[in-house]
């Protein structure tokens, strides 16, 4: 019975060290910025301002540093949760860092990616973002050995079992369903408009990341769109079926949304933009108080019933086969 919870115990200690290595690579791009331009002037390059040269970074990695940061707290803090924010970690890293990948692959000196803009070393950039690429896969390796782990231990003992992962309160999972979902018609509604703006063609150039700007990590704004789109759709259904990992997945999404939301408010506002694009203002609102809100309610729910030590991770839900009063317990504390 003790094999599988030392078999976790040192699972976890290979995570914390990966967890960590993500959150390093998108920091050090962003430290490098600061150091390499200025703070005023990248401040400018991530609110959207008027800016010279090519950066290596946007805001999109303040918000991906924000929830690879969570991430690595969360583990390191045993809090609930921390599995699904590992899991949105290392899906949302692989995603915006695969494009950086692609660009390396195909810029050339005849046809240069960026252009004549000089910067960062597109093939330093992008060597990195190969390195993260594959640390989040192994990551993702070990939290679903860390799984199957849980599983076992959870099988093996009535005590175990009866401290399963904790189910989210149904009044959270309901708000974090209902803000992902309409998160989702916006992110699809826009990607829809710019393809009748610009037609196919130009949208396929787009995602694939033909002029996204003078940022050697940035994505254009379909791909993100479309990403998010999976991605909320994602966190939509694991909060609509209250699965134990959909408390640290919607977190996860907040963690990301909120810098990226904030930054493009704060970009909008000094250009007296903010009511010129109802649009963008409309979603950066949604994206940055209604994933407030659900964090808000999350921290409430987590102070009010603290997650039991041997289901830290919690990416499985609690075995059918539990005690009858330990469910009825359960019940009464996820319907409060």
């Amino acid at each position: 019975m003790n094999r599988p919870e030392v078999s976790i115990k040192q699972a976890r200690l290979a995570v914390g060290p990966l967890s960590v290595l993500l959150f390093a690579q998108t920091t050090f791009w962003l430290l490098y910025d600061v150091a390499d331009r200025g703070l005023p002037h990248m401040w400018s390059a991530w609110t959207n301002g008027p800016v010279s040269g090519l950066s290596a970074t946007t805001a999109l990695d303040f918000g991906l540093a924000a929830l690879q940061l969570g991430a690595a707290c969360g583990l390191v803090l045993r809090i609930r949760g921390a599995g699904g924010l590992l899991v949105t970690a290392c899906v949302t890293t692989v995603l915006f860092r695969t494009p950086v990948v692609w660009y390396m692959l195909l810029d050339s000196e005849s046809d240069p990616w960026f252009g004549g803009l000089e910067g960062p070393s597109l093939t330093a950039v992008g060597v990195s973002c190969l390195l993260a690429i594959l640390v989040a896969v192994a990551l993702g390796g070990l939290l679903f050995r860390v799984r199957g782990l849980e599983r076992d231990a959870a099988a093996a003992a009535e005590e175990e079992s009866r401290s399963g992962a904790i189910r989210p309160v149904k009044v959270t999972a309901s708000a974090s369903c209902t803000l992902l979902a309409v998160l989702n018609v916006f992110y699809i509604c826009r990607n829809v408009l710019t393809a009748v703006e610009v037609g196919p063609h130009a949208l396929a150039d787009l995602l694939v990341g033909r002029g996204v700007g003078r940022a050697v990590l940035g994505v254009s704004s379909p791909w993100q769109w479309a990403c998010l789109t999976v991605l909320c759709g994602v966190g939509m259904v694991l909060a609509a079926k209250r699965r134990p990992s959909a408390t640290g997945f919607s977190v996860g999404l907040a963690l990301f949304m909120m810098p990226i939301a904030f930054t493009k408010l704060w970009g909008l506002a000094g250009t007296a933009d903010l009511l010129a694009s109802p649009l963008n203002t409309v979603q950066s609102v949604l994206e940055l108080a209604g994933s407030a809100a659900v964090v808000a309610l999350i921290v409430a729910d987590v102070r009010r019933d603290r997650p039991a030590p041997h289901a830290v991770l919690e990416l499985t839900p609690p075995p059918t086969g539990a005690d009858p009063e330990a469910q009825r317990a359960d019940a009464a504390t996820s319907d409060a």
